[in-house]
């Protein structure tokens, strides 16, 4: 009897040391998962405060900084009077790939014989100036001229840090996936990592166009045609041997054409004609012969 209820106790123990085991892997995953949340909370936690200790550091450090150091996103507009619309497209385009820049769009427009064109183009940053002032040499006159930067340092700067804290939470997500032993857990991770990899795609986009931009300036340019055209004369009105060889031939056809009519209107219309010169020689013969008459009397 003794040996029996020492069995049953023994069974009892095992069974609450299975059941035991089986919560603690159940809170050892649940507990991974909130890890997992809480290092996603903190490294943005953190990211905020890098932001707070960030915008003090940047005042301070904006007195020793030079201005080359800056990320300045250039654009430039201007609008020239040109002779030779043609060929000044040519040359700035020659000049443009000279200095490893590239045109982006070119458009011409031609309203009431006053024809424009419009190049966009990007041209390095540190050759910007040099090659406002060889366009200016170009035209005739500088109708217009602006050149605006905008500075964003400050948002490249943000935008590299939170991308850094991203990452790390990008890192750890993937080691939590590794170690997930349940399909419903690794399905949330999962979840998680998509929408992280996600927004590190778009901040890696807006730093590349960032960079982009701070590196080649934006260049519109207007081209006005100011060359004078004199109505009434062409070049073949140039040419006297062209001029007497149009001449005759006109004079020929208009004689041809002439004659031709004259020939049409005598036959077509030869009863009419032959009736009045039959009524006229009578009214001619009658007259005659009264005067004849009266000089006789």
């Amino acid at each position: 009897m003794k040996w029996f209820m020492k069995l049953g106790m023994i069974c009892t123990i095992l069974v609450l040391a299975a059941c035991s085991s089986d919560d603690t892997g159940k809170s050892e995953e649940s507990n991974r998962l909130d890890q997992a949340d809480s290092s996603a909370d903190m490294v943005q936690s953190n990211e905020k405060g890098q932001d707070q200790m960030g915008t003090e550091e940047q005042v301070e450090h904006q007195k020793d900084t030079n201005t080359d150091n800056r990320m300045i996103m250039y654009h430039a507009r201007l609008t020239l009077n040109i002779k030779d619309i043609d060929r000044a497209v040519e040359d700035i385009t020659s000049r443009t790939n000279q200095i490893n820049g590239y045109v982006v769009e070119t458009a011409s427009m031609n309203r009431d014989e006053n024809v424009q064109s419009h190049m966009t183009l990007r041209i390095p940053n540190p050759e910007l100036q040099s090659f406002i002032k060889k366009l200016e040499k170009l035209s005739e006159k500088v109708v217009e001229k602006r050149v605006r930067g905008e500075d964003v340092t400050e948002e490249y700067t943000d935008l590299e840090s939170r991308l850094k804290a991203k990452k790390v939470v990008e890192n750890r997500l993937l080691d939590f996936m590794k170690g997930a032993k349940k399909t419903e857990d690794l399905l949330n991770i999962s979840k998680d990592l998509a929408k992280v990899q996600e927004e590190i795609e778009q901040m890696e986009g807006k730093i590349k166009y960032l960079e982009n931009r701070t590196e080649f300036a934006e260049v519109s340019i207007t081209l006005n045609d100011i060359s004078v055209n004199v109505p009434g004369i062409a070049e073949e009105d140039l040419q006297t041997g062209e001029r007497i060889q149009k001449a005759f031939t006109n004079s020929l056809n208009q004689l041809s054409s002439f004659f031709s009519g004259a020939v049409v209107f005598l036959i077509g219309y030869s009863p009419f004609l032959i009736m009045l010169v039959i009524f006229g020689g009578a009214i001619w013969f009658f007259k005659k012969r009264k005067v004849h008459k009266d000089t006789d009397s």
